[in-house]
């Protein structure tokens, strides 16, 4: 599509960069009316001032304009007691406008069983994605992570999980690699749901089948949440700071040393409420990736704005 934007019915999620999805303490109390089954579609419209498939190691060195677009279905076991089951599925697709090699096109279905014991949860999340970049078989991702998690009082939530990751690239079995990752989450809520902080740790190690793609991965994160009063409607804005660092102990071929990669991101959304059954999105996202590897040291800034419905 390169002589002009398409705006179609599609998602901004990419399998690229896949995570256990686990329940949200955060989220708001469903109401007993609510449906079992519910529906989501979504448009936008972004720019990304370097686009890049950083999977691949790859950047386009140049920016553009892309549309995007999301379909999902959930399922959420309406029955009260200590079991929950929720199940869903969700379509998504991104179309640039010059650089068509790196539209990429997810199907993501993921599963998530838990049970109340009292002080705590308990449950697991299983994830299987499907990507493809420009319209050719890309990766497969498939995830199982156990977790356990604890509210203690009214002001702390707490979550630690487990996962087990297994990928496989289409045509480049190199890349293909089962990784290990543990991760900690704190829910810090300062006036309820109207303002609360987030802090995360995660550490990855990924086995991979080409020595030169192993590596050990530490992640920080940081988000700040607030809900603010404008008229009839509640706005939420949320920001965001996440630090990463990568250490590959085999020596990368191209460069002749091992790999070593620093990467800090910054994000900042706003969400604007139109009645109960629309959202409307605005985000920016500053990164910044330095590597020893020219091909992803670089930096990039991301512009967005996206409707969605729940149906």
């Amino acid at each position: 599509m390169r002589h002009g934007i398409r705006i179609l019915l599609c998602t901004a999620a990419l399998a690229a960069r896949p995570v256990a999805a686990q329940p949200d303490p955060a989220a708001p109390e469903p109401s007993e009316d609510k449906r079992a089954v519910s529906f989501e579609v979504g448009t936008g419209i972004e720019y990304d001032g370097n686009v890049a498939v950083l999977d691949l190691d790859t950047s386009a060195n140049a920016g553009d304009l892309l549309a995007l677009a999301e379909f999902g279905v959930d399922y959420d076991k309406p029955d009260a007691g200590p079991f929950d089951l929720t199940l869903g599925y969700n379509f998504s697709q991104s179309l640039h406008d010059d650089f068509d090699a790196f539209d990429v096109r997810v199907h993501r279905g993921s599963a998530t069983a838990s049970y109340d014991l009292g002080r705590v949860d308990v449950g697991t999340t299983m994830t299987y994605a499907d990507a493809a970049l420009d319209g050719d078989a890309f990766l497969a991702l498939a995830q199982i992570s156990p977790y356990v998690s604890r509210l203690i009082g009214k002001r702390l939530f707490l979550r630690f999980a487990y996962a087990r990751s297994d990928k496989e690239f289409a045509g480049n079995p190199a890349r293909d690699a089962t990784g290990d990752g543990l991760s900690s989450d704190a829910y810090v809520f300062l006036n309820g749901l109207q303002t609360y902080l987030v802090f995360g740790y995660r550490y990855d190690d990924e086995d991979a089948a080409g020595a030169q793609f192993d590596y050990i991965g530490h992640k920080l994160s940081a988000q700040l949440s607030r809900r603010l009063p404008a008229g009839k409607r509640e706005l939420t804005l949320k920001t965001s700071l996440r630090y990463e660092t990568r250490d590959y102990p085999n020596a990368t071929p191209s460069i002749g040393a091992p790999r070593g990669d620093d990467r800090v991101q910054l994000e900042a959304s706003l969400e604007v409420p139109f009645g109960e059954r629309v959202v409307t999105r605005f985000g920016y996202k500053h990164a910044d990736n330095r590597s020893n590897l020219p091909s992803v040291d670089f930096d990039e800034n991301v512009w967005s704005a996206s409707v969605s419905w729940a149906l």
